[in-house]
């Protein structure tokens, strides 16, 4: 990843890796969690939650009103 800013590109390695960085790795996270980790607007990070989310076995679900929380699920 390159200096942050409006030209920075995130891929989905970038969003992973955070998820992956925790001590916790059941924590579900925010897309505005997500954001300030990369360093990018919680819109960019809501994207590359949404790819992923496709992509992976990324999950997410809705928890409140207007809030969403994400998660790589833990088998066990």
């Amino acid at each position: 990843m390159s200096e942050r800013g409006r030209e920075t590109t995130y891929n989905l390695e970038d969003v992973t890796a955070v998820f992956e960085a925790r001590d916790d790795y059941a924590e579900p996270l925010t897309a505005s969690e997500v954001a300030d980790e990369l360093g990018c607007s919680r819109r960019t990070a809501l994207n590359k939650l949404h790819d992923l989310e496709s992509q992976t076995d990324l999950t997410s679900k809705t928890v409140g009103a207007r809030s969403r929380v994400w998660w790589i699920p833990v088998h066990v």
